[in-house]
């Protein structure tokens, strides 16, 4: 990560948010980490991890009811142009969506078909 994109996310930390969904898939990676034997790695993410959490607190938002109705939509409308995000995509932009949020993403084009706005955090400046 450059400096300025260091920058950017300090900038704007109290406005930043996580997703239940984000939050499933990190713990995912570093149990295929310690299912894999790269346990120093999965030790590292762990308590990298865990300061996010902790930062976050009350910032890390649910997928519920209202996510869901809105993810049915989304699936529907990205299914109907011959595109499938996969589950946790529909569901990260559902959350986002429901909280009128941007999503930051590295995989802009899982999130172009779901109607939801999506930035590179590392093409910012």
């Amino acid at each position: 990560m450059t400096g300025e994109t260091v920058g950017w996310f300090q900038a704007r930390a109290d406005a930043l948010h996580l997703s239940t969904i984000t939050v499933a898939e990190i713990e995912s990676g570093i149990a295929k980490l310690r299912r894999t034997g790269s346990e120093h790695r999965a030790e590292n993410l762990r308590v990298w991890f865990d300061r996010i959490l902790e930062t976050y607190g009350e910032r890390v938002l649910a997928f519920d009811i209202d996510a869901a109705r809105i993810a049915g939509i989304l699936d529907d409308a990205a299914r109907a142009a011959g595109r499938h995000p996969g589950f946790p995509d529909v569901a990260i932009a559902s959350i986002a969506k429901m909280h009128e949020f941007v999503v930051l993403t590295v995989n802009l084009r899982h999130f172009q078909p779901l109607g939801v706005d999506a930035v590179n955090p590392f093409s910012l400046n």
